[in-house]
């Protein structure tokens, strides 16, 4: 009879445990879920479906972001707008932080010395990252370390990273590529004011573009590193975006649908995605930021080789 009673409250004080655990998790979903981010809301993913509505950000709780994210007022900046879809994506609650164009205060260089954005603040431990392609695979490492359940067996993209050694290392290559080939082309064809090089530099910029839409082919789609969304899809988008609209209105450049047919397509499918559309200027405004560019022959950080 000692005994039956003794298995019996073994049984009740489990029981009891098991349920304070559960639902220990399901307040710790909770408090995910309500966290969104400061301009619009943010979409958490779980394991084995789509995204989950968040609250307002009326309702977020400031202990609850995770991250606080810098980036220029009116969030017109390329490089930042790939950090803010890796947010998005990655569903970490976030608070948006905008950095003044003109006068770069010089608190926001205590941030980044650079005095650039994206910059990113991990509210917990204090850490301060910053470049876009460093903020986004930290960001991506971080959402990982957070994932007590670890990668779905059979997927090759585990929170925008590859889950292989080599595969990251292919990542890293194309953003290499859209860094130091395709962006330069861009931008010095767009302030090109030598109607004779024009030609030429066209065929620079379509020789970069070659590259992406061979890597689409070669990984079969319908992403840059096959079947999943992932951070070198990430790391272009928002070049590509300024490329499509400024080259079409300034030099009545279109890219061929006849060479081009995947990155099109690729593009077309990308920009239906939330966070992409969430994190996106629209066609007008990026006419009227780059008007002002073009009236002061704007360097680019580099990237207009007409300046060099």
């Amino acid at each position: 009879m000692i005994l039956s009673f003794a298995y019996n409250l073994l049984f009740i004080t489990l029981a009891t445990i098991s349920s304070h655990s559960f639902q220990y998790r399901e307040s710790w979903r909770t408090r995910c879920v309500n966290a969104a981010t400061d301009e619009s809301s943010a979409h958490f993913r779980i394991r084995g479906g789509g995204p989950l509505e968040s609250a307002s950000t009326d309702a977020a709780r400031e202990s609850d972001k995770l991250i606080k994210f810098y980036t220029l007022k009116g969030g017109m900046c390329p490089y930042a707008a790939r950090t803010w879809m890796t947010l998005l994506e990655l569903g970490i609650p976030f608070e948006m932080i905008e950095v003044s164009r003109e006068d770069k205060e010089d608190w926001y260089h205590k941030i980044n010395p650079r005095g650039k954005v994206p910059a990113i603040m991990n509210t917990k431990d204090g850490f301060v990252t910053y470049e876009s392609a460093i903020c986004d695979e930290y960001l991506s490492d971080l959402a990982r370390h957070m994932d007590e359940d670890g990668p779905i067996e059979g997927n090759e993209i585990w929170k925008l990273m590859p889950t292989t050694p080599s595969e990251r290392a292919v990542l890293r290559l194309l953003n290499d590529h859209v860094d130091t080939q395709l962006s330069p082309s861009q931008f010095t064809l767009l302030m090109n004011k030598d109607p004779e090089k024009e030609t030429e530099l066209i065929e620079k910029i379509e020789k970069a573009l070659n590259v992406l839409e061979e890597t689409l082919a070669g990984k079969g789609g319908p992403y840059l590193m096959g079947e999943a969304f992932s951070i070198a899809d990430i790391h272009l988008l928002p070049f590509f975006l300024r490329l499509t609209v400024t080259l079409k209105h300034y030099k009545n450049y279109e890219l061929p649908k006849e060479k081009f047919s995947r990155l099109l397509a690729w593009f077309d499918l990308c920009s239906k995605k939330d966070s992409v559309r969430q994190a996106s200027k629209s066609n007008e405004e990026i006419i009227e930021t780059y008007n002002r560019f073009l009236q002061v022959d704007y360097a680019f950080g580099g990237l207009n080789k007409n300046k060099n």
